[in-house]
């Protein structure tokens, strides 16, 4: 598959950029370190980590990644597990023989590519920020994470569930759970596949429109960030695009931002582009988008 081509990424001067691998669940993440170029040994930096959305990558993020460590954070970028350059869960075929030695077997496998699952993306997000924790130079009590589209939903979802996360920023996010048509397909999957009715690793069925890869509607049938927006403790900022035509504002970013705002104490910043369409964000909407998302962690990290 072709990934979407973005403007290209131009380094910042006294930034650096490693490639790195990320591990989760025994799966290798193709992930990229981005720091400031001179660091003193006993400094004790910000660190953030980014999430892509359905069908990208870690370049995805790559000039937000680049921006932020140009002010002096340490951040990290990865590619979803089975996607692009990442590693991919293995599915046996076939009966699995005996052990014939000890826990090792001779068996056939299939390798999973292009899956969209959510708890899947959610885990390596988790792995992601294990890694950061670990990275020199950072400072563990200042860490936040930033989610773009259907990975801002996963951000905010690992968000609610991992007290590291010491700020949160999300943009053009998918929040609301499946509705409709497509929320009954996705009861049925995850009945049928609990009853071994239905491929528990699904590829090139259930086509959503205009997107690549397949969606796994077992695990997207129980996967609700907006349920979890309540949780959200740490400073919030929500970036939507003015004419998204993918997740409509009202019912995902604009209604996380109305439920974080009704908390008191709550910090949340929610702001609109206006003019633009969800991919847009990535175009007209770089540069406000990122600026604000740069303010962000220079008032919470």
């Amino acid at each position: 598959m072709a990934e979407k081509v973005y403007p290209p990424l131009v380094m910042p001067e006294g930034v650096g950029r490693a490639r790195v691998t990320v591990w989760s669940g025994g799966i290798a993440l193709d992930a990229d370190v981005y720091r400031p170029s001179t660091v003193a040994p006993d400094d004790a930096l910000p660190a953030v980590v980014l999430g892509h959305g359905w069908g990208g990558s870690k370049l995805t993020a790559e000039r937000y990644a680049a921006l932020f460590a140009s002010a002096g954070m340490i951040a990290l970028t990865f590619t979803q597990s089975s996607w692009f350059g990442s590693g991919s869960p293995l599915q046996l075929v076939g009966d699995v023989p005996g052990l014939e030695d000890g826990n090792e077997v001779l068996t056939r496998v299939r390798i999973i590519r292009d899956l969209v699952a959510p708890f899947a993306w959610a885990a390596n997000l988790r792995a992601a920020l294990d890694y950061v924790e670990g990275e020199p130079n950072v400072d563990p009590a200042r860490i936040g994470v930033w989610g773009t589209s259907f990975g801002g939903g996963v951000a905010a979802y690992g968000a609610a569930h991992d007290d590291r996360v010491k700020a949160l920023s999300v943009q053009v996010p998918a929040m609301a759970p499946l509705s409709g048509q497509m929320a009954q397909l996705a009861r049925k999957r995850a009945i049928d596949t609990a009853r071994g009715d239905f491929d528990a690793f699904p590829q090139g069925v259930d086509p959503w429109p205009d997107m690549e890869g397949t969606p796994h509607l077992a695990e997207l049938a129980h996967f609700d960030p907006m349920a979890q927006v309540d949780r959200l403790r740490m400073p919030t900022l929500i970036i939507d695009a003015g004419d998204d035509e993918l997740f409509p504002i009202a019912d995902n970013g604009g209604r996380a931002a109305e439920i974080l705002a009704s908390v008191p104490g709550n910090v949340v910043d929610y702001q609109v582009i206006p003019g633009i369409t969800h991919y847009g964000i990535y175009f007209d909407g770089y540069e406000p988008g990122s600026r604000a998302a740069l303010a962000w962690w220079e008032r919470h990290l």
